[in-house]
């Protein structure tokens, strides 16, 4: 069987990592892009075409964490001709730490030359549709620059993921895991799952607006819906389901959250 293609090796530095003190999500995505650059580029194709195949939905599930200093490695192959899956290995173990099936605007020619995935790759199921009752916030306000943008000159995924990181601490803040509850009680909230979707990809100079709401509260996890939109158009450019956990920081495991946050988000949610 033909090994898959390592599309992108690196290390994890203390910049890239968050106030839960492991790599932070909108880094994996940067590094996503970079690992599909060099498959177009395989494939024949000038990642720097805005006509070029670009992605438009990524699900992608976290299993384990990377740290500061840790380093890894992308291997990539082909589950059809416009749909690649990914998976990120700590180099030093060996583990798989996150799987990503990734689609794109349009087919690859030859895929680059890419093996079919041969690995125990997971299926990733998508979330269940959030309902339409679910009460949006305003949650980010921002402009987009060059420094947002990939080699084609448009928004990145990393800079919408970015938008929707930021997004994602007001929408907890709003239910009472603030940054001085974080801080005094050593805890955090750390992404399992990911369902980003891609409409469009913005120039520079676009107004951005990000809206967020809860579609599910369990003992320890949230489910949170973000909408990134064009803020002078009102069209949708991107979309994020993610879910997560409460997490203490000192076990690294997932904790059960407070009553009066728990309270909180069940009121947010509509369910109290």
């Amino acid at each position: 069987m033909t090994e898959p293609r390592i599309t992108f090796m690196g290390a994890v530095p203390p910049w890239e990592c968050d106030i839960v003190d492991h790599f932070t999500v909108a880094y994996y995505y940067q590094k996503l892009d970079r690992a599909t650059d060099v498959v177009l580029r395989g494939a024949g194709l000038d990642p720097a075409d805005p006509a070029a195949p670009t992605m438009v939905r990524c699900l992608t599930r976290f299993d384990r964490e990377l740290r500061k200093g840790d380093i890894y490695r992308i291997e990539t192959a082909r589950l059809d001709t416009d749909r690649l899956a990914h998976r990120l290995i700590d180099a030093e173990t060996g583990t798989v730490c996150t799987h990503f099936d990734q689609f794109m605007s349009a087919p690859i020619p030859d895929a680059g030359g890419l093996a079919e995935a041969g690995w125990d790759n997971p299926p990733l199921a998508s979330p269940t549709p959030p309902p339409a009752t679910v009460r949006w916030l305003d949650t980010g306000v921002d402009m987009l620059t060059t420094e947002d943008c990939g080699l084609a000159g448009r928004a990145s995924s990393h800079a919408y993921i970015l938008r929707f990181s930021a997004a994602g601490e007001h929408l907890r803040s709003a239910i009472g895991i603030t940054a001085s509850y974080v801080r005094e009680n050593n805890v955090g909230f750390a992404t399992f799952s990911f369902d980003a979707r891609f409409a469009a990809r913005a120039a520079p100079g676009t107004p951005l607006k990000v809206q967020s709401a809860l579609s599910h509260v369990g003992r320890t996890s949230l489910r949170i819906e973000h909408r990134l939109l064009d803020a002078h158009e009102g069209t949708e450019l991107a979309g994020l389901t993610q879910a997560g956990v409460h997490l203490d920081k000192v076990r690294r495991r997932p904790s059960p959250m407070p009553a009066h946050i728990a309270a909180a988000a069940r009121e947010l949610l509509g369910t109290s």
